[in-house]
């Protein structure tokens, strides 16, 4: 079951949401309060009908279909299909969703050069149909996919005492996009760089324990790295450094256990 969405007020002022006829402004609110945690929900107008306006038997599956073009000619949304089956994707989700503990989308995510996804409401159909997203929402899914790389071969290239990013899941995108919105690229490379030397963090600890990726995705952790708060001996560390006890009395080993159990939360 779809959690509880927030609807933003600025939306009732907004000059796109405006041009929508009143079923598809409807729709569009409907969409979001059925997205997954990641944005993304099935765009059959069958189910959408049935779904939305279950005691409306006035309304029709075209009906939908026709509101469904409209809010991709509008608004910030993707819908796509894959193995025949129809999907969206709300661009601007995670600018106007705030959700604690997020659960992983089980729909796929759209996939620009991969020839099974197919773009709905595609200009070049032969139906009385409009591209689902202009120009400057491709660019930006396409400039999020740059940024990601960047980032992958950032880490790659510098940290060269931990191991190796083999793919970019969704969940890892998502927490890219994430990081990205706290630091800048240059600000990673820093701390890849602080990371790959520092000995706690590639190993060089009475437990072998290592950084990783997902390590340096946390915002918490960056931070920390690039406060060089792990650059300390084993003596030295304090309790802000980790979970927020104090490991003055305690020996190296009850640290790294408590900072793996941390990181693996």
């Amino acid at each position: 079951m779809a959690r509880k969405r927030m609807i933003d007020p600025i939306i009732w002022q907004s000059e796109d949401f405006g041009k929508l006829s009143n079923l598809a402004k409807l729709v569009f609110i409907g969409l979001f309060s059925l997205a997954d945690d990641e944005g993304r929900g099935r765009a059959n107008p069958t189910y959408l009908k049935s779904t939305l306006f279950p005691y409306n038997e006035k309304l029709r599956s075209t009906d939908i279909e026709v509101a469904l073009s409209e809010i991709s000619r509008n608004m910030s949304i993707l819908f796509y299909s894959y193995n025949e089956s129809n999907y969206y994707s709300l661009l601007s989700w995670n600018t106007f969703q705030k959700i604690d503990k997020p659960s992983e989308s089980k729909i796929p995510a759209f996939e620009k050069d991969n020839q099974d996804f197919r773009l709905l409401f595609d200009e070049g159909s032969t139906k009385s149909r409009r591209t689902v997203a202009p120009n400057k929402k491709e660019d930006n899914i396409k400039e999020k996919e740059e940024k990601r790389k960047e980032v992958v071969d950032t880490y790659n290239d510098i940290c060269t005492n931990l191991s190796k990013i083999q793919k970019l899941t969704d969940k890892r995108k998502k927490s890219v996009d994430a990081f990205l919105k706290e630091f800048s690229i240059e600000q990673f490379k820093e701390i890849c760089t602080i990371t790959n030397s520092t000995d706690f963090l590639i190993g060089k600890n009475d437990r072998g324990w290592k950084a990783d990726f997902d390590f340096l995705m946390r915002v918490d952790k960056a931070t920390a790295i690039l406060e060089k708060k792990y650059n300390t001996s084993k003596n030295q560390i304090k309790k802000e450094n980790f979970t927020g006890r104090d490991y003055s009395d305690f020996d190296f080993n009850t640290l790294v256990k408590d900072f793996e159990e941390e990181t693996n939360e």
